[in-house]
């Protein structure tokens, strides 16, 4: 039988659709083939950023460095040098590093990791944030040479936009953190500026400008509490003591961090230390001593403050400087903890024959 002419057409599109469908299998096969080629060979391209737990044991020295914008805040530019095992801040001030912020570096040093080539040339390296007015410079160096040379810019969904030391071309990386690379001095420093065990404390005193206090510790508990009002009181025990107030402050001071320290060439005139505001001495078992004088404000209610043995000026949080210029009240008990004198049954708890709360005979 022949076939109509509308039929022939219904086969004639039918072959059509198989022979494109085959022709875009094979361009897709071809495609992925290709781009299978390109990946691999990007990724050998790849500069290898991570470092070993042996290559991170080597390095002794990291400087960041990054100039101010309005955007990103203001500039960095610090040196950390290890000395032995520990770590030191040797710019743009001498001091002990926080040894847990560098080795928190150090440690996404191994996470880091190339995942594409963004451009290849220098072209674009204030686009992409590289450029050497705009990047976070990272340098981690061992002995005299180089172990990583990082210039961090803009972050995106592809990743973290960075250029290496030497090397043309901007790449995306991952692994990156940057609120470990991006800490000003102060976030580099080690801000502990007293350290003891309160189970040590023997003795707490305070001198204010409401008088004197004196106090007797032994194993959690006060053996001993005196308060003298103004110069010319006479020392008499605390009305209403509340013995936890004492646990209370040792708490605020037996690891006392500092939230800023002064800058250098301030005296002690300069922030008020001359005339302390307040005095705290805390003497311990072995005979030792930790004072902390008090004097003006600094930011906020923080006030600066100067530890013995040491010539750096601290400012510390209003939270342990409230103790140190307490009055008496501070460490009577709140007026929910006294027992009402009105009450029928001032000790607390139930009124007497009535236990469990039930008045006597009922079921």
């Amino acid at each position: 039988m022949a076939l109509s002419t509308e039929n022939k057409l219904y086969i004639s599109l039918a072959v059509l659709a198989v022979l494109g469908g085959a022709f875009v299998l094979q361009s897709k096969k071809e495609k992925e083939e290709a781009a299978s080629y390109t990946l691999s060979g990007q990724a050998a391209a790849l500069p290898k950023l991570e470092l070993s737990d042996d290559d991170l044991k080597k390095i002794d020295k990291i400087t960041l460095s990054k100039p101010a914008s309005g955007d990103a805040g203001a500039a960095v530019d610090v040196e950390l040098t290890k000395t032995g095992e520990d770590w030191k801040i040797t710019k743009p001030i001498e001091a002990t590093a926080n040894q847990a912020n560098v080795k928190s570096l150090l440690e996404n040093l191994k996470s880091l990791k190339a995942t594409e080539l963004i451009d290849g040339t220098k072209t674009n390296y204030a686009k992409f944030g590289v450029s050497d007015d705009k990047a976070l410079h990272a340098v981690f160096s061992k002995g005299n040479g180089v172990a990583l040379d990082l210039y961090f810019g803009e972050s995106g969904g592809r990743g973290q936009m960075t250029r290496v030391g030497g090397k043309d071309g901007v790449y995306a990386i991952k692994g990156y953190s940057s609120f470990l690379y991006a800490r000003d001095v102060k976030g580099w420093r080690d801000m502990a500026i007293l350290k003891f065990e309160d189970n040590d404390v023997t003795n707490v005193t305070i001198d204010n400008a409401n008088g004197s206090f004196a106090f007797t510790y032994d194993k959690g508990k006060t053996t001993k509490n005196e308060f003298k009002k103004g110069k010319d009181g006479s020392a008499a025990p605390i009305k209403n003591y509340d013995e936890s107030k004492l646990v209370d402050l040792l708490r605020a001071y037996k690891a006392l961090n500092a939230d800023n320290f002064a800058d250098k060439g301030k005296t002690e005139a300069d922030v008020g230390l001359d005339k302390p505001v307040a005095t705290i001495v805390f003497t311990l078992k072995d005979g030792a001593k930790r004072q902390v004088r008090f004097g003006g404000t600094s930011e906020g209610s923080s006030h600066w403050a100067k530890v013995t043995g040491s010539d750096d000026i601290w400012s510390v949080s209003s939270w342990a400087t409230e103790w140190a210029t307490a009055d008496e009240k501070k460490f009577q008990k709140s007026e929910d903890k006294k027992p009402d004198a009105n009450s029928p049954h001032p000790g607390g708890g139930m009124p007497p024959g009535m236990p469990g709360g039930m008045p006597p005979g009922h079921p």
